[in-house]
């Protein structure tokens, strides 16, 4: 096996392992912050394996979940009101409407300009 295709697998289920680990700390809550029980537009940025947002979407059906992430090889079968985007969270946004949620996590070193990135999310 390539050196490159095992450390991505490796990557992958380390992120998969991480996302068990939250949701075992967080009582299997997606999310802590009060977005209400029913937002309409949600984005996970550094999508990673699509694992949350897949649950999200799970979880709120009547929003539309989009996840990005700089590169990616999402499941084939995932809720109908989730899709996957490669885009660069760091370069100006071209979404057209506002998100009710934005969820950023394992980010810590893949911004580098989180003052940017927050005024981003806020615009």
């Amino acid at each position: 096996m390539d050196i490159t295709v095992s450390y991505l697998k490796a990557e992958l289920e380390r992120l998969d392992l991480m996302h068990g680990l939250f949701a075992l700390i967080n009582d299997n809550k997606l999310h802590l912050a009060p977005i209400g029980a029913s937002p309409q537009r949600i984005l996970d940025v550094g999508a990673g394996t699509g694992v949350w947002w897949i649950e999200m979407g799970d979880l709120y059906p009547s929003a539309e979940i989009i996840g990005i992430d700089l590169s990616g090889d999402m499941p084939a079968f995932v809720p109908p009101n989730v899709k996957f985007e490669i885009d660069d969270a760091e370069e100006p946004w071209t979404f057209s409407q506002l998100f009710d949620y934005i969820h950023t996590r394992y980010m810590t070193g893949g911004i580098k300009d989180w003052p940017a990135y927050i005024e981003q999310c806020f615009k």
